[in-house]
């Protein structure tokens, strides 16, 4: 049985993250998607019981972050945490880049033209 209940989407992400346990910086990992609430963490050679207290170490959106998380889940390609506290600023940064709603890059030549002015 999981804790697990999710209030948000997923999105899929592609980041580094460092798992900390008991005050250890000791494991890579890859994000491979992302909610307001949580993320799953691909892992390899690591297994961490469900319910196991851990902070997360990565950076993203030009700062450092440490987040406090528990394992929800484990499989075999990796673990699902929750984070303790919501994390909003991360959500909101990531999936804005990764949807691509950053302002689009200007055209060749376009001079500060806006692409429908003429």
């Amino acid at each position: 049985m999981t804790v697990e209940l999710r209030y948000c989407a997923r999105h899929p992400i592609d980041l580094r993250v460092h798992i900390r346990y008991r005050n250890r910086r000791f494991f890579c990992a890859r994000a491979r998607n992302l909610s307001n609430d949580g993320m799953f963490l691909e892992v390899q050679n690591l297994t961490l019981p469900t319910g196991t207290l851990i902070e997360l170490e990565l950076q993203a959106l030009g700062r450092d972050w440490l987040i406090p998380a528990l394992v929800v889940h484990h499989r075999g390609s990796g673990i699902g945490v929750m984070f303790r506290d919501p994390q909003p600023a991360l959500y909101r940064g990531l999936t804005q880049t990764e949807a691509g709603l950053q302002p689009p890059p200007r055209a060749a030549g376009a001079k500060g033209r806006g692409l429908n002015q003429r």
